[in-house]
Order: C-alpha cells, then structure tokens, then sequence
C-alpha cells in the first residue's frame, strides 16, 4: 500500500504540476546537452572545470551582451535556460519548485509561463547596461517573477506568514546566489514584474469573473 502511495503521488507531481515541471526539464535537458559539449571540447584541469560551462557556449546561447547589441536578440530568451554550473543549476532548480509551485497553486498555465518567460526578459534587457563584454545567463530573473507572484498572492490572501516565509526563502535564494557573481539588478526587475504582472492578471480575472456573476442573475 505505501509503495502504490509513493508511486500514485509521483505520478500525479508530474501529471499535475505542468508549468514548473516543464520548465525543470527544459532546465535540466539543456544543462545536460552543453555539459556534456564542454567536457567533450575543453581541456579539464581541476574540478572547477569539471562542473563549469565552457564560455565557447556561453557566449552562443547565454547572453553576451556584445553579440545582443549587435542583432543576436534570441539570446535574451536562450540564456534564460542556460547556467553557468552545477551549484546555479541546483540552487535555480531548487527555487523554481519552491517558488513555482506555490504560484501554480492560484494561476493559469498561460499566466505562470508569462510571467517566468517576461521576468526572465525584463532581466535579459536591464543586464544589457552592464556594457559588451558582460555574459549573463540563468533563470533567476524568472524565479524572482515567481516569487513576486507568490508574494502578491499571500498578500491577496491575507496570509501574512506566507509573505514572511516566503520573504524569507528569497533572501536565502539571494545570499546562496551571491557567490555566483549574482546580477542583482535581474533579480530586481524579475521581482518587480513578477509582482506588477499578476496585480493586472488577478484584477482582470476579477472582473470577468463579476461579469459572468452579473449576466447569470
């Protein structure tokens, strides 16, 4: 009986929660596919090397700011899923299920992979004042968007202990990237829209609801 338990609540995580789940597994296949490109093309010297992206990679599909201002727009979307090793791919992945699945909870798929893809965006386009020969890459900017959302919809809820942990879990987030040469400026703006985008989500979803109340009566 416990094994079918495990089994049947395993199922229905991947069944269930789609958005976070979808973008874990183009996180993970995409991390994968340039690990194993740089450990097939790069002289590994220590261990450093063994678990970093070669910066041959980084600057086709991360975002090389040089290579953006000069027509390579696809770069601000592609580096959103690209890391630049093992310890920001885990601690990105880690936040995503902590803040993405609560977000789940209260909206739409289209409104959840809206706010990660625009939060991502809005902290590509501000990274772009850092000068040419910046590389940024990650999904932090997104996951900060999904902690705007969750934090507007505790607030939303009135649930003050929600705010406050997950206020909490964001400093975490922050002081664990801050070793990672941490863009705090992304992580900024992807706060701000991930707060911004669902005040005019929820506020839309209010008023249809209203209507649908006032043309059943």
């Amino acid at each position: 009986m416990t094994e079918y338990s495990e089994t049947s609540t395993f199922e229905s995580f991947w069944k269930t929660n789609l958005p976070t789940r979808n973008f874990f597994i183009v996180i993970l296949v995409v991390y994968l596919i340039i690990t194993i490109i740089t450990l097939a093309t790069v002289q590994i010297n220590d261990i450093v090397d063994f678990f970093s992206i070669s910066e041959n990679i980084l600057v086709v599909i991360g975002q090389y700011n040089a290579k953006v201002y000069s027509g390579h727009i696809y770069q601000l979307f592609t580096s959103i899923f690209v890391h630049f090793n093992i310890l920001h791919f885990l601690s990105n992945c880690l936040f995503l299920f902590i803040f993405g699945l609560r977000a789940e909870e209260n909206l739409l798929s289209w409104h959840y992979y809206l706010i990660f893809i625009v939060s991502g965006l809005m902290g590509g386009l501000l990274s772009l004042s850092f000068g040419p020969n910046v590389i940024s890459a990650g999904a932090s900017g997104g996951i900060f968007g999904l902690l705007g959302t969750d934090l507007i919809l505790a607030y939303e809820e009135n649930k003050r202990r929600s705010i406050w942990s997950h206020l909490g879990a964001g400093v975490i987030f922050l002081a664990i990237s801050g070793g990672l040469n941490v863009n705090f400026l992304a992580h900024a703006i992807g706060l701000v829209s991930g707060i911004l985008l669902p005040l005019f989500i929820l506020k839309k979803r209010k008023r249809s609801s209203f209507s649908q109340i006032k043309e059943a009566s």
